[in-house]
């Protein structure tokens, strides 16, 4: 096992989670060949202040990933629940406006307040229920593109960083030299 390290030039701990905290965050994408390049960048990024919970691991099988120790993607990452909730809530939204209103200026009815909320949410949790069940099979379309290096056998690196790190991340795992930067997300919900 590699023993050397390479030091981040971002000064404290302290810097780095203050950073992360003030600045919006971005995911950074990295391929390796090895299972063992994934847990020694792991390794070194905690080691110069990159939060444990900030770096995921995406393989072909999970089996590696626990007995290493390292974080993988929960289901919520891999798929696009999160995602098609949020847009089957404001579907439902709209839905729930609309039917407020035809029935309304439409069909000239009146509702009650409690009418009016109990339509609204019925129809709130139903749009989201419907998105979260569509969402089922579709992969997270960030991590769409790398579906061929994973079943090849590669593993992605995700390391979720603030704007102020990223270019410490970039030197480390670069003076690693073992892994490939791979592209990089706005981290907002995915």
């Amino acid at each position: 096992m590699i023993r050397w390290h390479c030091l981040l030039d971002t000064g404290s701990a302290w810097h780095a989670i203050r950073s992360v905290m003030e600045d919006s965050m971005k995911r950074l994408y990295y391929l390796t060949d090895q299972l063992d390049y994934a847990e020694h960048i792991s390794e070194e990024l905690v080691r110069n202040g990159i939060d444990f919970n900030q770096i995921h691991v995406l393989s072909k099988g999970s089996g590696g990933l626990v007995t290493r120790h390292l974080n993988g993607l929960n289901i919520f990452d891999r798929l696009e629940r999160v995602r098609r909730a949020l847009n089957g809530l404001l579907i439902g939204l709209l839905m729930a406006a609309m039917a407020l209103l035809f029935g309304h200026f439409g069909l000239g009815l009146v509702y009650s307040g409690i009418a009016q909320f109990a339509l609204v949410v019925l129809l709130l949790l139903f749009s989201t229920w419907v998105g979260t069940l569509v969402s089922f099979t579709p992969e997270n379309v960030h991590l769409r593109h790398f579906h061929r290096e994973i079943n090849a056998g590669r593993y992605l690196v995700m390391i979720d960083v603030g704007i102020h790190q990223e270019r410490s991340v970039h030197s480390l795992i670069d003076c690693l030299n073992e892994a490939q930067y791979s592209g990089a997300d706005e981290q907002l919900l995915s």
